[in-house]
């Protein structure tokens, strides 16, 4: 991987299927190229196996004639002549034991000849239904056997399909693990060696450009592509045994999406690489548990069927779009669209990420503007930046332009051979990092395997399209891209009322105006209202007008201080549980003590109005521009209100947990933790503050948030809170204030409730206690760990901070 030549150690290469296409196509140019270039070792000879039989000069010559044949080859003759001149020819069978044994003769000559225990590879350049027989026969007959753990290394290179579905691979990577080390086994896909595939991987980690940043927070779709012009032409044989998916998409498009979405590795060493891409593959699932047409599509080119060697009634495909999902934390939730085909208008082989612009958004044409991130594997290979900027001219008008990055000259790549190049001087020097480990293929079959079934069963059926077209990817965008909801449409309808326009209130109903949701908003003050009105929010003066103002079945959110005043919004007389009907639902996302919220759920569960409770975290600003939501109650309303949250949050910033009041709960939990972390620095800060060292605190606030262990928005609020109020935080109040209330304010809260919690579990939450504990100290004796902890909850809350006069 890191580009060195491998170490000059006599190598001897073993190719069996010596005459057959992939040594024409791939193997001998490649090697000849290496040749060329000075790039083999010194001491390298090249054998062929084969059953035809052939002499050692006619193999020559018959290498000769593959080299002159090659158009892109243009070879010097006496460079032509010294290359074949290492190669000799082995004529035998795949399953008799004598032609092995005879092979491990020749191969003892050249070790004595050149006086050293050869490196020796072998390359299964057969079909797949040969490999089981050779390995047998490999390992029995002591071929592969090293000659010790410092020189003379044995390895097999194996060629794809790595079995036909992951029954069969596991078959035979089984097969391969009892008969050599992992060490040994060089599983060659030749797209992880493609230049722009290797770019991906240097380009995201060897940057910073978007790394820090590349995750669902950033990204808001990806999309992998390996669109042909061409079509089966004379493989029909075996095209019509694999189809598109398993030709291109179970490995291909798959190591693709690993290398765009991996983690960072702890090197560029082969082991964290590939570790790294089996990880996130093995995190690959579809949105749905069983494929559909609102999730895979697949088509066929009329015309296909008249190809020699497919049958008649085939129902393979040769187009495939497939929608699917990461289970990771980075790329939870984040579309990826995989699509593959032959016969296609345009060629097009790319990797496309676009991310999100923020909301709302600031965009003089009023509509949301993606910028995009493209890799172009072909037909040219290079990087496009889309990004958009202002139009010259004096109205404030935008347009799309690009930074594009030209790899190079196209007429510079010599389709396959430069791949082989490298995958060759790889297996040469022992470098495994771009090819596929025993895991990768496990993971790529586990998600392949249920879409080849269902398709198997016409779960999804086989459409057909006019060769030469973009049909297929119109109609597949329409019924597969389109549809990447995960609940019915009928649910999904834009329209709530909110109760309750504090700071909290009034942030959830603008960012949900921005979502394109109809809002009708209530607060007991009027003058609130008005001023929302103002804003796109449709104000209701009471609680009856509110509902009036809702097309069942009606959603409402409350977001009012927990205790007496919910409890008469929901059930006092007028209350909500009096004017919505069976099937509404109310969300309540206020911080509600866990246990009162169960009491409430279980009240209008027998109204058959609907209860469902959502933490919310990330203060007035979290609100407004993304929150976190807790969401707790029954799975089925969870996800039926899941475009909400998902609306609501930041990216990856929602999730449900099972059971009335399990939102509110660790919610609660939350803040108890959020208690003893605020308390945390607060002490530091007062530490650092009365140091002889007379230490800058509002630069200390800056250097621990930029790598350090505690960084964190809590000491980027604290920084802010220094710039606002002085380093001193002169007319902050030292009494601090309590979860929702002003600084010297006490009363239940979130800490209270977690410690009574622990202490019913026998569980000891000393930190939390102590955290509590010294905000009532700080009532009767005002510190400056109270003044900390009232500026840190005046930059996330906007809770009132000034000392009393």
């Amino acid at each position: 991987m890191n580009g060195t030549l491998p170490k000059n150690i006599p190598t001897v290469f073993v190719v069996f299927g010596a005459t057959g296409d992939l040594m024409a196509r791939k193997i001998i140019p490649a090697l000849f190229h290496l040749f060329e270039k000075g790039m083999l070792p010194k001491l390298f000879h090249l054998i062929g196996v084969a059953r035809r039989e052939m002499s050692r000069e006619e193999f020559q010559t018959y290498v000769e004639k593959l080299v002159r044949a090659n158009p892109e080859l243009k070879p010097k003759p006496t460079t032509l002549a010294a290359f074949v001149r290492m190669c000799s020819y082995h004529q035998g069978l795949f399953d008799v034991d004598a032609d092995y044994k005879r092979l491990a003769t020749t191969l003892g000559h050249i070790d004595g000849q050149w006086r050293v225990c050869a490196n020796k590879l072998f390359h299964l350049a057969v079909p797949p239904q040969h490999y089981e027989t050779i390995f047998q026969h490999l390992h029995s007959s002591g071929l592969t056997t090293p000659c010790g753990p410092e020189e003379g290394w044995t390895r097999v290179i194996v060629e794809k399909p790595f079995g036909k579905d992951l029954e069969s691979a596991q078959r035979l990577d089984e097969l391969l693990g009892r008969l050599f080390k992992e060490v040994q086994i060089y599983r060659i896909d030749h797209y992880l060696a493609k230049e722009m595939i290797q770019n991906v991987l240097l380009f995201r980690f060897s940057n910073n450009l978007f790394e820090d940043m590349w995750d669902g927070t950033l990204i808001e779709r990806i999309e992998l592509r390996l669109l042909e012009n061409i079509g089966v032409e004379d493989r029909g044989g075996f095209y019509d045994s694999v189809g598109a998916l398993r030709d291109v998409g179970q490995n291909h498009l798959l190591q693709m999406l690993a290398l765009i979405t991996m983690e960072r590795p702890s090197g560029f060493t082969p082991e964290s690489i590939r570790a790294r891409r089996a990880a996130v593959l093995s995190a690959l699932t579809l949105p749905e548990r069983t494929p559909s047409t609102t999730t895979t599509y697949r088509a066929q080119y009329q015309g296909y069927r008249t190809i020699k060697g497919v049958q008649k009634d085939s129902t393979t495909e040769t187009y495939f779009k497939i929608r699917a999902e990461l289970s990771t934390p980075d790329f939870g939730g984040v579309p990826i669209v995989i699509e593959g085909g032959k016969r296609l208008g345009n060629a097009k082989k790319e990797i496309v990420v676009t991310f999100r612009h923020p909301t709302p958004c600031l965009c003089p044409s009023g509509s949301h503007l993606r910028n995009r991130l493209i890799f172009h594997l072909g037909p040219r290979e290079g990087i496009t930046i889309q990004f958009w900027a202002k139009k010259p001219g004096l109205k404030m008008e935008i347009e799309e332009r690009t930074f594009e990055f030209l790899f190079r000259d196209k007429r510079r790549n010599i389709q396959y051979v430069e791949e082989y190049e490298k995958l060759l001087l790889d297996c040469i020097a022992g470098d495994q990092t771009l090819f596929v480990s025993t895991d990768e293929v496990r993971a790529m079959w586990k998600f392949i395997d249920p879409i080849v079934c269902a398709w198997q069963r016409n779960d999804v059926p086989l459409r057909h399209y006019k060769p030469d077209t973009n049909q297929p990817l119109t109609e597949s965008t329409k019924l597969v891209e389109a549809s990447n909801k995960k609940i019915p449409p009928e649910t999904l309808r834009k329209e709530i009322g909110i109760i309750g326009l504090g700071k909290m209130g009034a942030g959830l109903a603008l960012n949900l105006r921005d979502h394109g949701w109809r809002v009708v908003a209530f607060n007991r003050t009027s003058e609130v209202t008005r001023t929302m009105e103002k804003e796109g929010i449709i104000g209701a003066y009471d609680i009856k007008e509110l509902v009036q103002k809702l097309r069942p079945p009606r959603v409402v959110w409350l977001m009012l201080p927990n205790g007496a005043p919910t409890d008469e919004m929901i059930f006092g007389s007028g209350g909500l549980m009096h004017l919505l009907a069976r099937g509404d639902t109310i969300i309540e996302g206020a911080n509600s003590y866990f246990k009162d919220t169960e009491v409430r759920y279980k009240k209008l569960s027998k109204t058959g109005i609907r209860f469902i409770d959502a933490g919310v975290s990330g203060g007035p600003g979290g609100a407004r521009a993304g929150a976190c939501i807790m969401v707790g109650g029954p799975e089925k309303l969870f996800k039926e209100l899941e475009p909400l949250f998902r609306d609501l949050s930041v990216p990856k910033g929602y999730a449900h947990f099972e059971g009335p009041g399990a939102g509110h709960f660790v919610k609660m939990v939350h803040n108890g933790i959020e208690f003893g972390m605020m308390q945390a620095l607060a002490e530091g800060f007062e530490v650092l503050k009365k140091s002889s060292y007379k230490i800058d605190v509002a630069r200390a606030t800056h250097i621990y948030n930029h790598g350090s262990v505690i960084e964190s928005r809590l000491v980027g609020w604290l920084a802010k809170a220094f710039e606002v109020f002085g380093k001193d935080l002169k007319e902050v109040s030292g009494a601090a204030g309590q979860a929702g209330g002003a600084a010297g304010t006490r009363g239940p809260n979130e800490a209270t409730w977690t410690i009574a919690t622990a202490k019913a579990q026998k569980i000891a939450v000393k930190i939390i206690e102590g955290s509590l504990r010294a905000r009532d100290q700080s009532q009767k004796n005002p510190n400056f760990q109270g003044k900390v902890i009232n500026a840190l909850r005046n930059q996330f809350g906007g809770h009132a901070v000034k000392k009393q006069k």
